[in-house]
């Protein structure tokens, strides 16, 4: 999500209601006989504020998968999980009065600082990648669409060579093999469609692009060219479309990447969250416990 005017009354709540909470603080642990704890009632009611915030975020999750139930825009939510679970993180340490604790509260000290971490990373990501991706991939695709996209290259692809070479010569690279004999190396032809069907084909209908010669810019043009000089001027036009197909094929490739870094965070993020929260209620339930 990205951070603009729309989260200004968000940001308003929180920075009062911190300000409020750190003020309420300093008061308590200046005041109270033996100093604060989580133990005393201020710690608890810090504690349970830094609960009921961490649930609140944690109920975006349970909002995405309730989509009849109108409880507020998911927008709305979506922004309030960023701004009440940030606030979720100085009640916690209010609540412990900045100590640690045994090894229980120590884990949920590093899976919260995990979450937060990568709350924050993500959220960085989603306010820079979208920007760099709309400057430098000016043909972007969504991620359903790749599949798609890489059908309609082999399509055009097939649609030119088959258009130059005549499609029993296209039938007969695809019968001989990625091995062309010397023997038929000089019909341009059959050059032309043994490096469509055995080195172009595969590359723009692969899901990863991993052939190294076509995934690098340079690479590619060295091979382009190589083939363009073995062919004569009346296949140049093939050759150059192949190129270009080539090269939408790593501009795919490249928003591949890009979307999977995209969100990367939520591997860690989610699961992180669900141990965050079965730790802390291991930790209430000991606290009412002992």
């Amino acid at each position: 999500m990205l951070i603009d005017r729309t989260h200004r009354g968000w940001a308003v709540f929180s920075g009062l209601f911190l300000l409020v909470a750190c003020l309420s603080y300093a008061i308590y642990a200046a005041t109270w006989p033996n100093g604060p704890n989580g133990r005393t009632w201020p710690g608890m009611m810090f504690g349970i504020f830094g609960t009921l915030m961490m649930l609140f975020a944690g109920a975006l999750s349970v909002r995405k998968k309730t989509v009849r139930i109108r409880a507020g825009s998911l927008a709305w939510w979506l922004r309030g999980h960023i701004w009440i679970g940030l606030l979720s993180v100085p009640m916690i340490l209010f609540h412990a009065a900045f100590h640690w604790g045994g090894w229980l509260e120590l884990a949920l000290w590093v899976i919260l600082a995990v979450v937060v971490g990568s709350g924050v990373f993500g959220l960085i990501l989603q306010n820079t990648l979208p920007k760099a991706m709309r400057t430098q991939l000016p043909e972007e695709a969504i991620p359903d669409q790749f599949a798609e996209v890489c059908r309609r290259l082999v399509l055009v692809g097939d649609e030119k060579v088959i258009g130059q070479c005549s499609p029993p010569i296209v039938e007969a690279s695809v019968a001989r093999g990625p091995n062309l004999p010397d023997s038929r190396r000089e019909s341009a032809l059959d050059l032309l469609a043994s490096f469509h069907v055995h080195t172009v084909r595969p590359f723009l209908s692969s899901i990863t692009a991993r052939n190294p010669r076509l995934a690098n810019t340079e690479q590619a043009q060295l091979l382009f060219d190589q083939v363009r000089s073995s062919v004569p001027e009346s296949c140049h036009t093939t050759i150059d479309i192949l190129e270009k197909l080539c090269s939408d094929r790593r501009q795919l490739a490249q928003q591949e990447r890009l979307f999977r870094l995209l969100h990367s965070w939520l591997r860690i993020h989610v699961p992180c969250s669900i141990i965050l929260f079965i730790l802390a209620a291991i930790h209430v339930a000991a606290s009412l416990y002992y």
